[in-house]
């Protein structure tokens, strides 16, 4: 009899466990599937290959899942590798006047595969063009009034330090 119920006992705990690890493995693909959207998103406008040009991409729904995307140029390193820049802005929210935005700049290679990103947070600190294989980071409003250029050609730098008005300004990590 105590045996019986130690079998019992364990077949209903392997179901357990094996109930909680499909229900883990269903919440991590859909996570991923999300996550897909914006890359897939990013892709899309590398595909295009417009240089300048603005691609909004919306999630319907009730909230406010929007990503703006603008391919801004190539460099092209010592090494004769390429390097595309994106400048990505997510926006979200519940209403439309009260929406967050997070942006960051992403690079690729030659085969649009992810490098990795500087997450900038706001679409004001993104720049505005990669010009000679450096981004170009100018500012003319009364927060900021400064121009900055960040070389691409040597390498991906692991932080950048982009001016804003004196000698102030912010630090980005490259995030592999």
């Amino acid at each position: 009899m105590i045996i019986k119920m130690k079998i019992q006992l364990l077949f209903i705990i392997s179901l357990i466990a094996l109930s909680c690890t499909q229900i883990s493995s269903k919440i991590k693909d859909s996570k991923t599937e999300n996550d897909d959207f914006y890359e897939k998103s990013r892709k899309l406008v590398l595909s295009e290959n417009q240089v300048g040009k603005e691609y909004v991409f919306k999630i319907n729904g009730n909230d406010i899942d929007e990503i703006n995307i603008k391919f801004i140029g190539i460099s092209i390193t010592k090494t004769g590798d390429t390097l595309k820049v994106i400048n990505s802005t997510n926006y979200t929210g519940v209403f439309e006047d009260a929406r967050k935005a997070n942006s960051s700049i992403y690079l690729y290679n030659q085969k649009n595969e992810l490098l990795g990103f500087y997450h900038v947070g706001s679409n004001y600190s993104l720049p505005k063009e990669v010009k000679d294989s450096e981004l170009v980071f100018q500012y003319d409003n009364e927060l900021c009034n400064q121009t900055t250029k960040i070389s691409l050609r040597d390498s991906i730098p692991d932080k950048i330090f982009v001016l804003c008005k004196g000698k102030s300004g912010d630090f980005y990590q490259f995030e592999h």
